[in-house]
């Protein structure tokens, strides 16, 4: 019968804020509301109860005067309403001999805006780290590709470098007598 232009109320941490927000009477009959808090004490509406005609919008306005610097969870607006036939009848007179049974709730936040930005940047810090390690990693594998030729160079060097002179002659010195041995 109603909808609500907000799924949640969400006010900025540290600033006095106001938001509007609409209800829509998509029914073909004039609908009452009425809405309630869970907590009066921080947040105050323009209106509490109205009449909506059918296919008609209703707008309000909400303020977190108290709830500048709080946060506090579960806070939330009920927004009861119920079909209004007698044009005559007055709406407080309505709602207390009603108790409607049709109800939207709305959540309240209060957000940290300093905190969101700061997990944020730390999200935004993480993937520059990946993309680091990333690089990292490629340019440890190609310094790894590039140091087996160096590698094998190395060994042949010591190779050379331990052939000495005399070992030379004694090499030469021991292929000889196997040659005439095996004569």
């Amino acid at each position: 019968m109603i909808e609500v232009s907000h799924k949640s109320l969400q006010f900025q941490e540290g600033q006095l804020n106001q938001l509007k927000f609409k209800i829509t009477n998509v029914s073909d009959v004039p609908i009452t509301f009425r809405i309630r808090c869970n907590n009066n004490t921080n947040y105050k509406l323009d209106h509490y109860m109205g009449l909506i005609h059918s296919h008609q919008d209703f707008e309000n306005n909400i303020q977190n005067f108290e709830a500048a610097d709080l946060k506090l969870p579960g806070d939330q607006l009920e927004i009861q309403y119920a079909e209004f036939l007698d044009p005559l009848q007055d709406l407080k007179d309505f709602w207390k001999s009603t108790q409607s049974q049709d109800h939207v709730m709305i959540p309240i936040e209060v957000l940290d805006i300093q905190q969101q930005q700061k997990e944020a940047i730390l999200a935004e810090l993480k993937v520059k780290q990946q993309t680091l390690q990333q690089e990292l990693q490629s340019i440890k594998q190609e310094y790894v590709q590039s140091q087996k030729p160096a590698v094998e160079i190395n060994h042949f060097n010591k190779l050379y470098n331990g052939f000495t002179i005399g070992k030379l002659i004694i090499v030469i010195a021991i292929s000889l007598l196997l040659g005439s041995i095996c004569r």
